[in-house]
């Protein structure tokens, strides 16, 4: 039999992560399934089970990446002005195939405790990254000082709920992007 090269098995969890955040997007987190997935990767059922157990196993998996995602901001934009970092995460955050997914996973928690333990990992992890991100900024003069982190974390992150939230009500994004900056700044001012 022939082996699979780590390089193989991670480029196919990839895969599968960007085929099930498609699919779950297209049809809500209840309404996909492990066929729907694989049918999109274009590999057997089977297959898939050989990566994951089951679909909150790779909502697991997407809200990992998703967390890290937000840590590796600190390389992507080291040195950059922190509101034109934002600026850009709004674009990201407009184009993300995945934004309605998190409302629903939200909401799904209520009652499913295996997707709730989930989600509150994942927050946590998402925060802490973010905090990370802040402090980063706060040394190289971007962000003050004297805003503590955690709460800064914090405020951001309802924000960019509230900010999702009225994109997928079909608020007019021109006007919600306008909203958002002028939001920042606001919470930012010296």
């Amino acid at each position: 039999m022939t082996r699979v090269v780590p390089d193989y098995k991670e480029i196919a969890r990839s895969n599968i992560l960007k085929a099930s955040i498609k699919v779950f997007s297209k049809n809500g987190f209840h309404g996909a399934t492990m066929n729907e997935i694989a049918k999109e990767v274009g590999v057997s059922k089977g297959t898939l089970y050989t990566y994951f157990q089951s679909k909150e196993d790779i909502l697991n998996e997407i809200w990992i990446l998703s967390s890290q995602n937000i840590l590796d901001l600190k390389n992507t934009y080291k040195g950059r002005d922190f509101i034109d970092v934002l600026e850009e995460l709004y674009v990201m955050m407009v184009e993300s195939p995945g934004l309605q997914l998190s409302f629903e996973v939200t909401l799904i928690s209520q009652q499913n405790e295996k997707i709730k333990k989930i989600n509150q990992k994942s927050y946590k992890s998402k925060l802490e990254s973010l905090k990370i991100f802040i402090q980063d900024h706060q040394e190289n003069g971007s962000v003050r000082n004297d805003l503590d982190a955690d709460l800064l974390a914090q405020i951001l992150t309802g924000l960019y709920t509230d900010v999702a939230a009225q994109l997928l009500i079909g608020l007019d994004n021109e006007e919600v992007h306008e909203k958002w900056i002028k939001s920042i700044k606001a919470i930012l001012k010296h």
